[in-house]
C-alpha cells in the first residue's frame, strides 16, 4: 500500500500546512557557492583547538558536501573515543546525500567477493571483486583506495546493492528521512588508469546511504563518475525542480497528494546529519610506546567501527568472523610486528606476485594459506597475545583460532564454486590440527622438486615414529585446499565415522598414505583447474567415475579411509567380515547420497523394483543390527 493509500482522507488544511513546510524547506536548502566553501575550510584549519590532520585544501574537499559552510566552527568539534586510547576529533553537520559515497570495502560485503589472491580471479576478473585494503598517509586523516575505474566503479555499486537487498531502509527515509547521524571521512581514488579522484566516503551508515541514493535515481557509479562542478549543477538542478514542482502545488485548484508525498521523498533523501572525520589522535591515558608506535588512521578507524551500534542482522557470522581476522593482523602491524608487505599478504586482497617475492616466498595458493596459518597460530608469545586480545580469547587453542584463520585463508580460493565455499567454511569450524600451535615454519616451496622435497622429509618423520615440523608444514599448506576443493567436510551424521574435521588431519599426518594425499592435494591446488585426488597406498591418484567425485562422496571416501582403525595382528575371518559390513554401509551410504544429488530433478521419488528390494535389505538389516546391539539405554 503507498503512502497515498495511507493518507487519502487527508483534509485541505493539512494538505496546506504539509505543502506550506515543503516551500519553507526548499527554500531554505541553497547549493553554496565554492567560496564559501573554501572560507570555512581555512577558518576550520587555523582555529581549531584539536589536532586536525586535514590541509586547507583537503578540508574544503571534506566541507563541500556540507549544506551550509557557513555554520561550520572549529568550536564545534567534538572527540569520540575510541579502544587503544585513541580518539577521532568529529564535526557534527548536515550534508547533502547525493555528494557522498558509500564505503568501499564494506564490512557486510567480505564474504561474498572475489580476491586478487586466488590466481583464478586474477585471470578471468570474476564479478564482486574486492579492492585492495584502504591506506592513509602519515598525517592525513584519509582512506586511499586503488584499482581501474572499473574495479572501484564496480565495488561501491556492489556494496550499495548487497546492503539494499539486506538492510534496505528507502521506506523509512522516504516518510522520516535519515534519522541517525552518518560517519564520513576524506577518501582518495587513485586510478591505476585515470587521475585522482578526492570525494567524501560514509564509513557507518552505508545502508542509509544507499537508499537515500536510490530514492534520488541515483547509482555510486554514476556519482564517481560526476567531477564536482558537475555534482553542484546537479544540486542546483533538483533543487531548482522541487522548487518549481513546490510553486506548481502552491497554485493549482486542487489537491495533488501523490506528487505532494513524491516531492517529500526527495527532499528527505536530499540531506542527513552527519559527523565529519576532521582528525585523529590520542586521549590522555596513551602512553609513549602507543604514541611512537606504528598506529594509523585505517586501524583507529577500524577500532571506532568494531565499537558501532550497527545492525546485528546486518553482518554474518562469516563476516564478523572475517572483520575480527583483518582486525587481528591489522592490529598485529600498529604494533610493528607485521611489516606493510607481509599485512597486504595476509590480507589476500589483491594480487600477491610481488610481494610474495618480497618476502621470498612464492604466490601459490597452498603456500599462503599455510604461511597465514602460521601467523596466527604462532608460538610466540607477544604476536599470541596481541591476537588473543583481539578474538577475545583468553588462551590459545586450535579450535578458537580455526574459523578466523580459515575466513582469511579461503580468500586464495574465493574464485572456486560459491557451494565448495560454503562446505568448506562449515568445516572451518574446527579443522586445524592438535599440535598447529607447536613449533614449526613454512619453507618457500615454488616448484615442483621444492614439494618433492618436502614429501620425502615428511614421510621419513613418520617412519621414524612420529610427526614432526614438516609434517606439520605438510598439514598447513594441505588444509585449506582439502575443504575448499571439496575432499573434506563436515560430519554429516551419515559418514562411517565422525569428528571434526580436525580429527581427520590430526591422522593423516600420522601415516604415510595420509602424506601421500595431502601432498597430492597440495599438488592439484596448483593447478589452472583444481579438483580434489584421490590416492592409493602408493600415491598414485585413483581413477574414479566422474559421478563419484562429489564432495559428499569423497568427505565419506576419506573418513572411512583415515579413520579406520588399524590392526597391530592380522585380521581374523571375523574381524574381516566385521570390516567388510563398516565399509560396505559406508559405500551405500556414499553411493545412495551421490545418487540423490545428481538426479535430475534431485531428491525426487524412488521408483521400481530394485529400489523395493533395497529398502526391503535395509529395513531387514536394520531389525537384526537392533537385535544384537548392545546399547547403555
Amino acid at each position: 500500500m503507498s503512502d497515498t493509500d495511507n493518507e487519502r482522507d487527508i483534509s485541505e488544511q493539512d494538505y496546506q500546512d504539509r505543502l506550506e513546510v515543503l516551500r519553507d524547506r526548499v527554500a531554505h536548502l541553497v547549493v553554496r557557492d565554492r567560496r564559501s566553501v573554501e572560507s570555512a575550510a581555512e577558518r576550520l584549519v587555523q582555529k581549531a583547538d584539536v589536532e586536525i590532520g586535514h590541509t586547507a585544501e583537503t578540508a574544503a574537499e571534506l566541507l563541500a558536501t556540507v549544506v551550509d559552510p557557513r555554520s561550520v566552527q572549529a568550536s564545534l568539534i567534538r572527540q569520540q573515543r575510541v579502544r587503544g586510547n585513541r580518539v577521532l576529533n568529529l564535526l557534527r553537520t548536515t550534508v547533502w546525500t547525493p555528494l557522498l559515497l558509500v564505503d568501499a570495502t564494506n564490512g557486510r560485503f567480505v564474504v561474498g567477493q572475489t580476491y586478487l589472491s586466488d590466481p583464478r580471479v586474477g585471470e578471468v576478473g570474476l564479478a564482486h571483486l574486492a579492492l585492495p585494503a584502504p591506506e592513509s598517509p602519515p598525517a592525513l586523516p584519509s582512506l586511499i583506495y586503488r584499482g581501474s575505474r572499473a574495479a572501484v566503479a564496480g565495488a561501491l555499486d556492489s556494496n550499495a546493492a548487497y546492503v539494499l537487498q539486506h538492510n534496505n531502509w528507502m521506506e523509512d527515509i522516504a516518510v522520516n528521512g535519515i534519522l541517525m547521524p552518518l560517519l564520513a571521512g576524506h577518501v582518495e581514488f587513485r586510478f591505476s588508469d585515470g587521475t585522482p579522484r578526492q570525494a567524501v566516503g560514509v564509513v557507518d551508515g552505508t545502508s542509509r546511504t544507499a537508499s537515500a541514493h536510490k530514492l534520488l535515481g541515483l547509482t555510486e557509479s554514476e556519482i564517481l563518475a560526476m567531477e564536482p562542478t558537475t555534482q553542484r549543477r546537479w544540486l542546483n538542478r533538483k533543487m531548482r525542480d522541487l522548487g518549481a514542482e513546490a510553486e506548481r502545488l502552491a497554485e493549482s485548484a486542487g489537491m495533488d497528494l501523490a506528487a505532494l508525498v513524491h516531492a517529500e521523498q526527495k527532499l528527505n533523501a536530499l540531506t542527513a546529519e552527519a559527523d565529519l572525520i576532521v582528525g585523529w589522535g590520542w586521549d590522555d591515558k596513551a602512553t609513549l610506546q602507543q604514541r611512537t608506535g606504528k598506529a594509523s588512521y585505517v586501524s583507529t578507524l577500524n577500532l571506532a567501527l568494531g565499537a558501532q551500534n550497527i545492525e546485528p542482522k546486518a553482518f554474518s557470522a562469516e563476516a564478523q568472523k572475517t572483520l575480527l581476522a583483518e582486525r587481528a593482523v591489522n592490529t598485529l602491524a600498529d604494533y610493528g610486528l607485521l611489516g606493510p608487505d607481509e599485512l597486504v599478504f595476509a590480507l589476500g586482497r589483491e594480487g600477491l606476485a610481488e610481494v610474495a617475492k618480497r618476502l621470498g616466498l612464492s604466490a601459490h595458493r597452498d603456500e599462503r594459506c599455510a604461511w597465514l596459518i602460521r601467523l596466527m597460530t604462532t608460538p610466540k608469545k607477544e604476536e599470541r597475545k596481541v591476537i588473543n586480545e583481539v578474538l577475545g580469547a583468553k588462551s590459545f587453542s586450535a579450535k578458537g583460532r580455526s574459523p578466523y584463520v580459515f575466513e582469511l585463508a579461503l580468500r586464495s580460493f574465493s574464485g572456486q564454486d560459491s557451494q565448495l565455499l560454503d562446505r568448506a567454511r562449515n568445516a572451518a569450524v574446527h579443522a586445524l590440527w592438535t599440535t598447529v600451535g607447536h613449533e614449526w615454519e613454512v619453507v618457500p616451496r615454488p616448484e615442483d622438486a621444492d614439494l618433492e622435497k618436502l614429501e620425502r622429509e615428511a614421510l621419513a618423520e613418520v617412519d621414524g615414529g612420529g610427526s614432526g615440523p614438516r609434517c606439520y608444514e605438510v598439514a598447513a599448506r594441505a588444509v585449506v585446499p582439502l575443504l575448499a576443493l571439496g575432499g573434506l567436510g563436515v560430519d554429516r551424521g551419515s559418514a562411517a565415522y565422525r569428528g571434526h574435521a580436525s580429527v581427520v588431519v590430526d591422522k593423516m599426518i600420522t601415516n604415510a598414505w595420509g602424506i601421500k594425499q595431502l601432498m597430492a592435494t597440495i599438488r592439484a591446488s596448483r593447478q589452472p583447474k583444481p579438483q580434489f585426488p584421490r590416492v592409493d597406498e602408493d600415491g598414485q591418484v585413483i581413477s574414479d567415475s566422474e559421478g563419484s567425485n562429489t564432495p559428499s562422496a569423497n568427505n565419506d571416501w576419506l573418513r572411512a579411509r583415515v579413520l579406520m582403525k588399524p590392526t597391530s595382528t592380522p585380521a581374523s575371518k571375523a574381524d574381516e567380515a566385521r570390516q567388510r559390513t563398516f565399509t560396505g554401509l559406508a559405500e551405500a551410504r556414499a553411493g545412495f547420497d551421490a545418487y540423490r544429488e545428481l538426479m535430475e530433478p534431485p531428491y525426487q521419488s524412488l521408483n521400481g523394483d530394485d529400489w523395493v528390494a533395497v529398502a526391503k535389505n535395509a529395513r531387514t538389516l536394520s531389525k537384526d543390527l537392533s537385535l544384537y546391539v548392545v546399547s547403555d539405554d
